[in-house]
């Protein structure tokens, strides 16, 4: 009884788990381009993309534009971790409860 209520309770799909995994690795990833983009602004630490150094407000943009696209690879990639998880769990709960 004790696997069933487990099962029902953790097989289900919370909603939106993409956009909360986005949200919260963005946020993540946030205070860190805040002060890469001040150094990079004052031409302390230069942003290097594809091998060529970017200071001032051009690296400030190259980190503007990948701090989104680095949170949505890490979302997609966890999402799908989970997204295994689940599929496995809600494939054992169809085995265990009848």
């Amino acid at each position: 009884m004790k696997i069933k209520k487990f099962l029902e309770k953790y097989s289900e799909k919370p909603p939106s788990t993409f956009s909360r995994l986005f949200i919260t690795f963005l946020f993540g990833i946030l205070p860190f381009t805040i002060i890469f983009g001040l150094l990079t602004i004052a031409g302390i630490e230069p942003v290097t993309l594809n091998g060529k150094d970017y200071y001032g407000f051009a690296g400030l943009l190259v980190l503007l534009i990948a701090t989104p696209i680095t949170a949505s690879v890490f979302a997609i990639f966890i999402y799908l971790y989970l997204l295994i998880g689940f599929l496995m769990l809600n494939g054992l709960k169809k085995l265990l409860v009848r």
